[in-house]
């Protein structure tokens, strides 16, 4: 077997476990890995910060670096090292051009149907583990005021566990304040663009093939300019090649300002801006008129105008032409390497081809060379006059968002839409609909929770033609960012967003005012029908206000005065209570496991629990059962109903509001959300998917690691879910987060604190620390049109004998919620909505195509 070849599987502390080869006893496919130093499209409309610091040579281009690395990989279930290849683990595989070995965190994993052999085969998600470790270090707070690059990256990189290996030369210098709240990953890709250099980040390995150190490379450029590739089409070394000129982007006149509101005009006749009248004639068809494609560009550190004015000419000069970029297929021998500088040609295209720039992306397959990509040309991303969609976010998002938007404002993030299937872009014979979801992102942060349904403008076109359909856009208006296509619908699909319907608020608001509605001391004296103490945490509670009770799941661990009532599996205990405190009876269910989460809803008289059982001999299973008071409800039981088989423990949540149902996997942060039809139906078939990782959040596995969060409860209430996470030992952060199901934005998060909770004595006067302090149930409760979140926490807390004795206690809090209105942004139809004039207040992007 060849290291070009294969991908060596690792375990989660990076140990090597096992191998993927193609020609090996576990083989893959449809492996793509893609590595970039700057972002390839140049469609992105934003506004655009002048550059800092120009009298020590820096480039514009700077402005839009992006590195990345991500990738992902087919693997069929039943070979020998297949079972290896999970979420949490990594592949490391071996990159030719580069001579590094890259480590791969398989963030996600998704179940891909069955190969031609009838095996079942997963879709692996992969990232270089420097995002997956820069996305969980937060920096300590600190500012670097006027830092060139090397004191930067080392301040950036102390305490993370990457080696740092500086080259570069950069004579820059930059003010970096770590605000002690922000993953590092965000400096990082700015500090990229402040000081104009670019990154590699990659494993060293011993002489035994074990993992020495990560390095990350900080140079001034990647590649070589020594010698150039040349990529000739028909000269055997080029498939094809695909030049993009983008003119939608070209600046004729431009208006330069300072950070003080002052512009150029003082020492420019009069006029704050500046023009190119030739490329105008050249590039703007209405220039006879005496319009201009017109830009901005502030400069917040020069004062004097005339060096104002000096910068402001060299940015026209710069953004004056179009933006071209190329995209090669390349033949099996020719590979470029990422930086490089490559020489193109092609004498049939019309212009004919000629073209020196350099890669700035690379996608490589060791299964199929065919689907190699090469792309290169000028980064440089122009950015004209903010349209409204932009200055919206300036002036509503809240203070939450506003570091995020000030990277937008200076030119550092842009704002772009992704358009998905999450059944994929391919019909299938058993399809007659199909599912498109728009996602809006300033950089990796989702926006369209900030987003009403009628900021979404579907459009669809004849890919030939370019002709609107128009009934079908009428058909869509004010769908929001999810519309389902019917098997008859043919043609380009794209979304754009109008600025108009941002919002000021998320989704949904938690109003954060807890008020305790149930409190429970684990030193009173009710015992259950068997004599044992109710002295274990509630995991999870659910109340039934109109029936005037609550239930509690406990993770119930030994036999209750020996009666061999324990099953072979992790069993429940389930305990009712009456509102007012009352105790009033308990159930075991056998196999039910430790407790955390169920789907509950009262059934003829009596409750009924939605719950993952666990068998010795055939496996899990999703089942429900009537709640059976004073009683053991043993493996086996005919109560017990089967709905459907689980590939392995989850944490069950149901919305029988809206038919859906939530699992999610404490091993590893798996979310999968099915329909409640699906499981009545025997199948287990997630309609949306993610992972818990994707929201900051690192899923604790066993053995607890500084950094690490432990998963605790869920909820949905469609598409809303809601999680919270806290380990009993204080060393994380105590989170509740709701997220969003379809569009997979982030609707809130929160770090609970006991000082948030009106009850002082959870902080320990005699030290003033917190004693332990553990989230367990999280739950939305609609409550007639006022809705509200539960959430349960167990904590010790000093009584009156003095601090030197506590009580334990579970209580329950709610907050109320306020669920954003945005009734009135539903409008008539537009009839000029598809039109193609820009009126300022238009889109950010246009979304990818489907």
């Amino acid at each position: 077997m060849s290291k070009d070849s294969q991908y060596i599987i690792l375990n989660s502390q990076m140990q090597v476990i096992g191998v993927t080869d193609i020609n090996g006893a576990t083989p893959f496919s449809a492996d793509l890995i893609t590595r970039q130093i700057a972002d390839t499209d140049n469609t992105t409309d934003d506004v655009s910060t002048g550059v800092e610091n120009y009298n020590t040579n820096n480039d514009p281009n700077a402005n839009s670096k992006n590195w990345n690395h991500t990738g992902e990989i087919t693997v069929a279930e039943g070979y020998p090292d297949s079972y290896k290849i999970v979420a949490n683990n990594y592949l490391m595989y071996w990159d030719e051009s580069a001579q590094h070995y890259y480590v791969m965190y398989i963030s996600q994993e998704t179940d891909a149907g069955t190969d031609a052999s009838g095996r079942h085969v997963n879709t692996y998600q992969l990232e270089n583990v420097l995002i997956t470790n820069m996305n969980d270090y937060i920096p300590l707070k600190q500012t670097l005021k006027d830092a060139d690059a090397e004191t930067a990256f080392t301040k950036l990189f102390t305490d993370s566990n990457w080696k740092l290996d500086f080259q570069a030369k950069s004579a820059l210098l930059s003010t970096t304040t770590f605000d002690g709240t922000t993953n590092a990953m965000s400096y990082l890709q700015a500090m990229l663009q402040a000081y104009d250099v670019e990154m590699d980040a990659y494993a060293e390995l011993s002489s035994n093939g074990d993992i020495k150190d990560l390095v990350v490379q900080i140079v001034d450029k990647l590649g070589t300019d020594v010698h150039h590739w040349v990529a000739d089409y028909g000269n055997n070394n080029v498939l094809g090649i695909t030049r993009t000129t983008v003119y939608s982007n070209v600046v004729t006149k431009l208006h330069v300002l300072n950070s003080n509101g002052n512009s150029i005009a003082d020492v420019n006749n009069g006029k704050d801006y500046l023009v190119n009248d030739e490329a105008n004639r050249k590039y703007n068809p209405n220039w006879k008129n005496g319009t201009y494609l017109e830009g901005t560009v502030t400069f917040p550190t020069v004062l004097n105008h005339s060096a104002l004015k000096s910068l402001g000419q060299r940015q026209l000069d710069l953004f004056s032409h179009p933006r071209t970029s190329y995209e090669i297929t390349p033949s099996a021998n020719f590979k470029p390497g990422l930086g490089d500088n490559i020489r193109g040609t092609d004498r049939k295209m019309v212009p004919e081809l000629t073209i020196d720039a350099r890669v700035i992306s690379v996608t490589t397959s060791k299964a199929d060379y065919t689907q190699d990509l090469v792309q290169f040309g000028e980064f440089v991303t122009l950015r004209p006059v903010t349209p409204s969609y932009i200055q919206s976010l300036f002036d509503q998002m809240d203070s939450k968002m506003e570091g995020l938007i000030e990277d937008v404002k200076n030119g550092t993030k842009v704002a772009v839409i992704h358009l998905v299937t999450p059944t994929g872009a391919n019909w299938t014979m058993k399809e007659d609909s199909k599912t498109v979801i728009a996602k809006v992102f300033v950089d990796s942060t989702n926006l369209n929770a900030y987003l009403s349904p009628s900021a979404f403008i579907w459009q669809k076109t004849d890919p030939i033609t370019g002709v609107h359909d128009t009934a079908w856009e009428d058909k869509h208006v004010n769908d929001g960012a999810q519309i389902t296509l019917d098997d008859g619908d043919a043609g380009t699909i794209t979304c754009k967003i109008n600025g108009e319907f941002l919002k000021a608020e998320a989704e949904i608001i938690n109003q954060e005012n807890y008020k305790q509605v149930w409190s429970y001391n684990f030193k009173n004296s009710n015992k259950d029908p068997w004599g044992e103490g109710i002295y274990k945490a509630p995991q999870y509670v659910h109340i039934d206000q109109d029936n005037g009770f609550l239930i509690f799941s406990s993770a119930y661990d030994n036999d209750a005065a020996n009666t061999k009532q324990r099953g072979p599996t992790s069993d429940t205990k389930y305990h009712r209570f009456k509102l007012d405190g009352t105790y009033m009876d308990s159930m075991v269910l056998q196999g039910g496991g430790h407790g955390s989460s169920f789907g509950y809803r009262f059934v003829d008289g009596m409750p009924e629990i939605w719950t993952t059982i666990q068998t010795k001999s055939d496996g899990d299973f999703l089942g429900r059962v009537k709640y059976q008071p004073n009683t053991v409800v043993k493996l086996g039981d005919k109560s017990v109903i089967n709905m459907c088989k689980l590939k392995n423990f989850k944490r069950i949540s149901v919305d029988f509001e809206h038919g859906w149902v939530l699992a999610v996997a404490a091993s590893n942060g798996a979310v999968e959300v099915t329909s409640m039809d699906n499981v009545k139906a025997g199948k287990w078939t997630p309609t949306y998917k993610f992972n818990v990782s994707d929201y900051d959040f690192k899923q604790w596995v066993g053995g607890y690691v500084d950094g690490d969060h432990e998963l605790q409860s869920n909820d949905i209430y469609f598409p809303y879910v809601f999680m919270n996470a806290g380990h009993f030992n204080n060393k994380d952060k105590r989170l509740s987060i709701c997220i969003n199901i379809v569009t997979e934005s982030l609707v809130f998060r929160h770090v609970d604190t006991p000082q948030m909770l009106p009850d002082s004595l959870i902080v320990d006067p005699a030290t003033d620390t917190s004693m332990p302090f553990e989230p367990e149930t999280i739950a939305y409760y609609p409550n007639n049109g006022s809705p509200y979140l539960l959430q349960g926490f167990d904590y010790h807390r000093t009584n009156d004998a003095g601090s030197g004795t506590s009580d334990s206690l579970a209580t329950l809090w709610k907050t109320d919620l306020i669920m954003r209105d945005d009734s009135g942004d539903i409008t008539d139809i537009d009839e000029t909505a598809n039109d193609d004039t820009t009126d300022g207040a238009d889109s950010v992007d246009e979304g990818g195509e489907t």
